[in-house]
């Protein structure tokens, strides 16, 4: 039977989380769904897929600030279940918990969990406290400067506290990865408000295809030509990209670098690029639509995601083993879920710019036989990473949820 979900985030913009909620919201709409994702975002940008979909911009009735002109707008809509991926506006909020439907939060990072939004408050720390009071203890009162500030922001604790009870009062919670599970856990939910319902990606069915239907390079790489490494993600501090960079210095072989990406830290790797001499192997492109990326997955031979922080569990990993191509990672968050050392791709010893350089130089010596790796990736797609499965658990939970509820 269909219902009708609403899906529900913020702002769709960069990164991943907006490609994943138009994802889901266009498998659940062709299982037999009526689909409807609210946002804040005037201008949808171009690169973002949302052929098919009802997208409604709810930026004016959240211009008001008041939760009552919320419920209404979204009332109007008529949703049977409320699913939401990301929303910390608090009079957006407000509305959501006044609504009387069903509701599911998905955890896609730590927004919801942590002061800071990264649970690290310096460089290499890993913090694994549950939000709350004794953050303050902490300093993570005190956050990084807005753009072209000098001075700390003052985080709005009282807030976020009230954020994290509001969630925690929700029907169900959802993540990707185990990692996230134990987040939730740590921060107070009930076992049987948890979901662990594996991250599926929107190349899936890419995963099922005959390996030889795949395009790939052709010829050895690094004899018949060079390794041809790829990132895509945001140019930010913690996506580690200019880390990449210092590890690519001095790493022996033949090989070149795509970096698919866009944002504050861009102009900061192009000039380490430069500086470091390798603008002849290193090249930087801008956002591309889905058939660009699936063709430059194809014709890449590791996908390298160097998230220095506890990454709750990228899928740009998903993507890119879908097509075959094994990923070189930090062991952090959510990414050991899927990057098995010596099976699908090669992890870091540690976080640091030694250890990434020791993987890439581990995967480049074993793609000696490079049709093994593609299989071993997109077999472990296919197995673990269902489309399917994903689809069909979130419609048993939303299923389930309508039929307890008054």
């Amino acid at each position: 039977m269909g219902m009708k979900v609403m899906m529900l985030v913020e702002s769709l913009t960069l990164g991943g989380l907006p490609n994943h909620v138009l994802t889901v919201s266009r498998a659940l709409q062709d299982a037999g769904d009526d689909m409807v994702l609210v946002h804040a975002t005037p201008v949808v940008p171009d690169h973002l897929e949302t052929h098919g979909l009802t997208l409604v911009d709810l930026s004016g009735p959240l211009a008001s600030g008041h939760a009552d002109v919320l419920v209404d707008a979204m009332q109007a809509l008529q949703p049977d279940v409320l699913h939401v991926h990301l929303c910390s506006h608090p009079a957006w909020l407000e509305a959501i918990t006044r609504m009387p439907q069903p509701k599911v939060r998905s955890f896609h990072d730590y927004t919801s969990m942590c002061l800071r939004m990264g649970r690290r408050r310096y460089p290499g720390d890993r913090c694994h406290r549950p939000l709350g009071a004794s953050c303050l203890m902490f300093g993570c009162w005190l956050g990084a400067p807005e753009q072209g500030e000098l001075l700390p922001r003052l985080i709005p604790v009282r807030q976020k506290l009230a954020e994290a009870r509001q969630y925690r009062d929700f029907d169900a919670a959802v993540v990707g990865s185990q990692h996230m599970l134990r987040m939730l856990k740590v921060n107070g939910y009930q076992d049987t408000q948890c979901h662990l319902i594996p991250y599926f990606n929107r190349f899936d069915a890419t995963a099922r295809v005959d390996d030889a239907a795949l395009p790939h390079r052709p010829g050895r790489p690094g004899s018949d030509r060079p390794v041809e490494m790829l990132f895509t993600g945001q140019a930010i501090a913690g996506k580690g990209l200019l880390v990449l960079l210092d590890a690519l210095r001095d790493l022996p072989g033949t090989w070149r670098f795509t970096a698919v990406t866009a944002g504050p830290q861009l102009n900061l790797a192009r000039d380490k690029a430069a500086q470091l001499t390798m603008t002849d192997r290193v090249r930087f492109l801008d956002w591309l639509p889905q058939s660009q990326l699936a063709e430059l997955y194809s014709q890449s031979d590791l996908l390298v995601v160097p998230s220095v922080w506890d990454d709750p569990g990228p899928l740009v990993g998903l993507e890119a083993m879908s097509h075959g191509t094994p990923v070189v990672a930090f062991p952090v968050g959510g990414l050991t879920d899927y990057v098995r050392n010596g099976q699908t791709g090669w992890l870091a010893e540690q976080v640091s710019v030694t250890a990434l350089q020791g993987a890439l130089m581990r995967a480049m010596a074993d793609l000696t036989e490079p049709e093994r790796w593609r299989h071993r990736a997109r077999q472990h797609v296919a197995k673990h990473h269902s489309k399917h499965v994903h689809i069909d658990s979130l419609r048993r939970l939303h299923q389930q949820l309508l039929e307890v509820t008054p």
